[in-house]
């Protein structure tokens, strides 16, 4: 049995994906308690809201709950509930204050071996999902037979799946498309064009292949050209569907960061992940002069036009591009 943890529009598509498209069937957790009556239970679909209960009942779990209430969530459910069970994270972002990827958070907090942890990324937009549009999955997992066993719960006609045993590389490039979808969205507000977002997000890939160096290196170094890596990036970039890319437009029109999280009805990961990468470059030392922009408006009140006007002029430094 497969326990889905979660309500938001990505736990929708891969429930859309499970249930609909491959006939699995699952143990729904809906976390917000007055949405329950939305979902209603089906044969091969049963929606709780008595988390522990659905974990205990199941051997795969999925966990598609934002990063900022995993914890509270689970608040019932013990490392034993957990043992000899599957832990699958289709989450994007970092456990806040703790500074953790979903993966460490189950293997340290929860004791979960590690060989028993898979994640689910993208690039993809749930949107799409459910209208059956074609879309790539990558399913990270230092075992490959769990591995396998997620890809054949997800694909199907217009689901492919590929492949890959870095983890934490995966979990923490899904993060960081977030943060740089926030500051694509501001640019985009503020009037800059085009030109000036492809320069933009050139850089932040320079970003990230930094912070991979210092907080993640591998040998051979990742070669984040490869589409596990950049086209979620571009994707969440430059989607209309990206919730990311609207908090940032919606700050770059003058709503403050609290205003425009309230003003969208889902959570947007990067405004987490904004404050948790950049004590990360803190401690590491990595130079991220993209998300200190980003932390200055979201978390020092700072001036979204005097920032980002200083960040753009920075941009031509042969030291970011």
């Amino acid at each position: 049995m497969i326990a889905l943890l979660g309500d938001g529009s990505w736990a929708l598509g891969l429930t859309h994906v499970l249930v609909d498209q491959n006939g699995q069937r699952i143990n729904w957790w809906v976390r917000e308690e007055e949405r329950i009556d939305d979902f209603p239970s089906t044969p091969r679909l049963r929606v709780h809201k008595d988390i522990a209960k659905v974990v205990e009942s199941s051997d795969d779990i999925f966990v598609v709950i934002p990063s900022a209430f995993i914890s509270a969530s689970l608040k019932t459910v013990t490392p034993e509930m957990l043992e000899g069970k599957n832990i699958i994270s289709a989450v994007k972002g970092f456990l806040p204050d703790m500074n953790l990827t979903v993966s460490q958070y189950f293997h340290q907090v929860y004791g979960v071996p590690e060989d028993r942890i898979a994640i689910v990324s993208g690039p993809s937009h749930a949107e799409e999902v459910v209208q059956n549009m074609l879309t790539y999955l990558t399913v990270a997992s230092s075992n490959r037979t769990l591995a396998e066993r997620v890809r054949n719960m997800l694909e199907c006609d217009y689901l492919c799946t590929h492949y890959s045993s870095d983890v934490v590389g995966i979990e923490c490039a899904a993060i960081l498309k977030n943060v740089y979808a926030v500051a694509v969205g501001i640019c985009h507000s503020l009037g800059y064009g085009d030109n000036l977002i492809a320069v933009l997000i050139a850089s932040a890939l320079k970003e990230m292949s930094n912070v991979f160096d210092a907080y993640i290196p591998t040998t051979p170094r990742r070669d984040l050209s490869s589409y596990i890596y950049l086209s979620d990036l571009l994707a969440t970039c430059y989607s209309k569907h990206s919730r990311n890319h609207t908090l940032g437009e919606l700050i770059g029109r003058g709503y403050s960061p609290q205003q425009a999280r309230l003003m969208q009805k889902m959570v947007a990961e990067g405004y987490y992940a904004v404050k948790a990468v950049y004590e990360l470059s803190q401690q590491s030392g990595v130079y991220m002069p993209i998300v200190q922009a980003l932390y200055a408006v979201l978390y020092q009140s700072a001036g979204v036009n005097r920032e980002f006007n200083a960040l753009v002029h920075q941009l031509s430094s042969r030291n970011l591009i």
